[in-house]
């Protein structure tokens, strides 16, 4: 789907998020040494990426959306699913340091990244760009959310 331009970069990183995801859930019926690895590389990604994508999407998206359709069912799913992500992959993090990695943490984590970012390109980003101005956008963009 196209894009508007000051969401391209965090729709991409969005792909980005929905391919950890899969590694997760594929990691969640492997055995220990691979989960183990992908929760690691996931955990070093997450707070290394995801914690500065949410950044964005909270101090400059999330903000200019809500002037224009007040606070919404969506974005407060949206908002509540970013807190936690934050804590299963801290939870996820002890877990590796333990070396002990459940199969159902993999799980929980991985389907509620995919079904997060599902419903941010789906639903949130559609009504982002159906009722906030193109030029609100644009301005927006070159304020660096785009990553241009």
């Amino acid at each position: 789907m196209r894009r508007h331009p000051a969401l391209v970069r965090l729709s991409e990183e969005h792909h980005h998020e929905l391919a950890h995801a899969k590694r997760l859930l594929r990691a969640a019926v492997a055995g220990p040494e691979e989960r183990l690895a992908v929760a690691s590389a996931y955990v070093d990604a997450f707070f290394t990426e995801t914690v500065e994508h949410f950044r964005r999407e909270e101090e400059i998206l999330f903000p200019l959306y809500v002037r224009h359709a007040g606070s919404t069912a969506v974005l407060e799913r949206i908002l509540r699913e970013h807190m936690e992500l934050h804590g299963l992959v801290r939870a996820l993090r002890v877990e590796a340091a333990a070396g002990d990695i459940p199969p159902e943490a993999l799980r929980t984590l991985g389907n509620l990244l995919h079904d997060h970012v599902r419903v941010e390109e789906r639903e949130l980003f559609e009504e982002i760009e159906r009722i906030v101005p193109a030029a609100e956008l644009e301005a927006v963009r070159l304020k660096g959310m785009s990553g241009e």
